[in-house]
């Protein structure tokens, strides 16, 4: 039976994780798209899925619906377009919108930290940029990333969506700047910023000790107090007058040198 009232209770559910205090008092998070779907079906933490008879158009999704719905753990709801459009925040020609359960957070960095590489996003807020800083962090290989109080949620809609869901998928932590701070000094972890004062080009760093990259806010850079507990700060060498890089694209170049120099995978 087609669910095909917006006042529908599970309906309301969906609407209120499009905002940050629900998601953060229900512990669920939004994931909308077929790939996006199927990238997190592996998880085991979807917990309900709303389509509509689109997604049944295809194989792909035939198979992705059927695999979800013969799991007793899902619940499965078939929506009608004039619903289901209420509830996604993207085009709806897929026809496929998950309820997903928040990793749980990481509290032993100790156990967690196997190579000694760990991401700070320092009030990152544009959720496209945060997005794609997950993605490659967990290509990459690092350990995690540590998200400074000021960052865009990781949870929210448009972040999950640029991450194809390896927010899910990558230990994720949250905290102030203080904190990070005392966890570097508790797991013996070097803060290197990304800054362009009284830096050197990134590619002369060693970044084979144990080390947590600072990547900064887009307007503002790393902030003055992390700047300042900084062991070294390092930069992107420009050619052609370009002032900087993006966010997103200025983490995914220290990343991979972070992982070129420590190994994290073999080519």
């Amino acid at each position: 039976m087609e669910i095909s009232s917006s006042q529908n209770e599970r309906i309301k559910l969906v609407k209120r994780l499009y905002r940050r205090r629900c998601r953060d008092e229900l512990g669920f998070y939004l994931a909308e798209g077929l790939r996006l779907v199927e990238d997190l079906s592996n998880t085991g933490r979807i917990r309900e899925l709303f389509y509509t008879e689109k997604l049944t158009a295809s194989e792909r999704g035939r198979r992705l619906l059927h695999r979800l719905a013969d799991d007793p753990n899902i619940r499965v709801y078939l929506c009608t377009e004039r619903v289901f459009a209420e509830i996604c925040d993207t085009d709806t020609e897929q026809g496929v919108l998950a309820v997903v359960a928040k990793p749980t957070p990481i509290s032993d960095w100790k156990r967690q930290l196997k190579h000694g590489a760990v991401i700070v996003a320092d009030r990152v807020q544009d959720p496209g940029n945060l997005g794609t800083i997950i993605r490659t962090a967990l290509a990459a290989g690092v350990d995690g990333l540590w998200l400074i109080d000021g960052t865009v949620d990781p949870f929210n809609p448009k972040v999950v969506r640029a991450s194809m869901g390896a927010v899910g998928r990558l230990a994720v932590s949250s905290m102030t700047a203080e904190e990070c701070v005392e966890l570097c000094e508790i797991l013996g972890l070097r803060l290197v910023a990304a800054a362009l004062g009284d830096a050197v080009p990134y590619y002369e760093h060693d970044f084979t000790q144990p080390c947590a990259l600072i990547i900064g806010n887009e307007a503002n850079g790393v902030q003055p107090y992390l700047l300042n507990k900084s062991w070294r700060r390092v930069y992107i060498p420009l050619a052609n007058a370009v002032e900087s890089l993006n966010a997103a694209a200025a983490a995914a170049v220290l990343i991979y040198e972070v992982a070129r120099q420590k190994r994290l995978f073999q080519l």
